[in-house]
């Protein structure tokens, strides 16, 4: 119903024709929120859609900018537009009305709101995909069109349907040229008597005559069919690859990923892009390791000591005696004159009048909102050495690859430590400076091999710490166990810098249940073997044991 929802002032005139669904809200605090919501499209307009927008077209860019703002706020943040007063949307959209109608109840659309639902970055390269689709129905059959004309579009048209091509050829020459002229009721801001005295009245009649016509469905879904084939092979890939589509996006984030995945494929790098998936698939069919790696993740609850007070929501402390009517917390010596047939009386008529003696409760409280502190940068020292080859080490890249994921998604600095032998020594990093996502990918291709060093790996993690850019990250080892740690400088050094950067460290042990010399430095250990699945086709992570300082159980570390 039309009270279900609430008008936003456009931000070229202050009539409204169209609102937002969505839940009932009230007030001011409703009308901020889907402001709030109409700038964070502008900006998506702005910095994902810019370059697709700008392309040169017939169609003049503030009607571009404003069909775009139209399938963004629908595509990206679900929000389906009411039409209040077709006449004046067509004021200014014209013949794009019946496009949108057509669009929203076609198969693919529900596909793609949802694709975008659950990947923006999949959301925006179907806008982008889409845009220039609509742009070019728009133009493609208007009298002004330079390319192919409707009639050499449709090869064979069925009987009746060159009438209605006509027409639709008719409102777009309409529509375009009051594009053009820029009188539009958007842009021009004119009253509803000079709208009506304009050719925007003979355009909304002609569009609305054109939807009542026999047919023009079927005509408009002839017409749409190569954009839906299109928004068709895109929500395939992405359901197929989502996961591979968010991970690319993260590490390569200058690169224009609205291509095809199907044509990602044929790059270099294709086999690359294989094991990215396989690594991801296996993450997420090993609920322990994910949340061993949810646990590292985690967010920490830092209450300021100027927001914790003595409060009677905490009542681990005896405060005081006082007079009250509670029986919670009474005295002894009053509870007994129930015992009493004549102090019974008296004791009615004290909780009556509130005379009860009883305690008064108090504790330690938050006063106010907790601060919540993310965590820091990270550091992954991984073993690639030849006792980690096989299922170690896809447990190994699996885990780096989630961790990667992680951080880059919550834009937090990352570096991977891959070591074995003295000799066998590589950093990748991942930070806002330096993103070195070529070597990360060929690190999943990376064969293990050689000899360990756990001395030289420590004084990497070591250096690292020092630098600006890792300075207090928290350390994650990931072996099998087998680690002998004998530099007793190293050792020092490390357990200095461990206490002046405040850093944690975490060991993932696979396949052992000994965590050698890591026991001695690490706050975290992981135990875990790799098992088949029922189907045998695969394997997956089991947690054998965990030792942890403070929180010993995985719903308490999620808190």
């Amino acid at each position: 119903m039309e009270e279900d929802f609430l008008n936003i002032p456009n931000t070229a005139s202050s009539e409204t024709y169209f609102s937002f669904s969505g839940n009932k809200t009230s007030g001011s605090k409703g009308l901020r929120d889907l402001l709030t919501l109409q700038n964070q499209a502008a900006a998506v307009l702005e910095r994902d859609l810019r370059s697709t927008i700008a392309f040169p077209r017939t169609i003049p860019r503030p009607v571009r900018e404003k069909i775009a703002e139209v399938l963004t706020l629908e595509i990206l943040f679900g929000q389906p537009y009411e039409i209040k007063d077709p006449e004046r949307f067509i004021g200014t959209f014209g013949a794009f009305y019946p496009i949108l109608l057509t669009l929203r109840n076609s198969k693919p659309w529900p596909k793609l709101r949802k694709i975008a639902k659950k990947s923006r970055g999949a959301g925006i390269a179907g806008l982008k995909i889409l845009l220039p689709l609509v742009y070019e129905i728009l133009e493609r059959f208007s009298a002004s069109s330079t390319s192919i004309s409707g009639a050499e579009y449709f090869k064979e048209l069925d009987a009746g349907m060159d009438e209605i091509l006509k027409q639709f050829e008719e409102i777009l020459k309409e529509t375009l040229l009051i594009w053009g002229n820029g009188t539009s009721t958007e842009f021009s801001g004119r009253s509803d008597r000079e709208r009506r005295n304009s050719g925007e009245f003979v355009l909304a009649d002609a569009v609305l005559t054109f939807m009542q016509t026999d047919g023009y469905q079927e005509f408009l879904g002839r017409v749409m069919e190569g954009l839906y084939r299109r928004m068709s092979e895109f929500v395939s890939e992405m359901e197929e690859n989502l996961e591979l589509f968010d991970t690319l996006a993260l590490l390569f984030p200058q690169r224009n990923w609205s291509y095809s995945v199907k044509e990602l494929k044929k790059e270099p790098f294709y086999v690359q892009l294989k094991m990215l998936k396989n690594y991801s698939t296996f993450f997420e069919k090993s609920p322990d390791l994910r949340k061993i790696i949810d646990f590292i993740g985690r967010r920490e609850f830092d209450p300021p000591s100027d927001r914790i007070r003595l409060s009677p929501f905490g009542k681990n402390r005896i405060q005081t005696v006082r007079f009250s009517d509670s029986i919670n917390n009474l005295l002894p010596m009053e509870a007994a004159k129930l015992l009493n047939p004549s102090l019974k009386k008296k004791f009615y008529a004290d909780m009556l009048e509130g005379k009860l003696l009883s305690y008064q409760l108090l504790g330690k409280h938050y006063t106010g909102p907790p601060r919540i502190k993310p965590r820091g940068p990270m550091i992954v020292l991984a073993d690639t050495s030849g006792s980690m080859h096989g299922a170690p080490q896809t447990l190994a890249k699996s885990a780096v690859l989630a961790m990667a994921k992680r951080m880059l998604s919550q834009q937090r600095d990352m570096k991977v430590i891959l070591f074995a032998s003295t000799s066998q020594h590589l950093e990748i990093e991942l930070s806002s400076r330096k993103k070195m996502s070529e070597k990360f990918l060929n690190f999943l291709l990376y064969t293990f091999g050689g000899g360990t060093d756990f001395n030289t790996a420590l004084a990497s993690g070591l250096k690292s710490l020092k630098e600006k850019d890792f300075q207090g990250a928290d350390l994650l080892f990931i072996t099998d166990g087998k680690s002998e740690i004998s530099d007793e400088l190293v050792l020092a050094r490390w357990e200095e810098a461990k206490k002046k950067y405040k850093a944690k460290v975490y060991s993932l042990i696979v396949g052992g249940r000994d965590a050698g010399g890591l026991s001695a430095i690490s706050d975290y250990t992981y135990f875990v073997e790799m098992e088949l699945d029922s189907e045998g086709s695969g394997g997956f992570v089991r947690l054998i044991e965990a030792t942890e300082p403070k929180i010993t159980d995985f719903s308490a570390a999620g808190n």
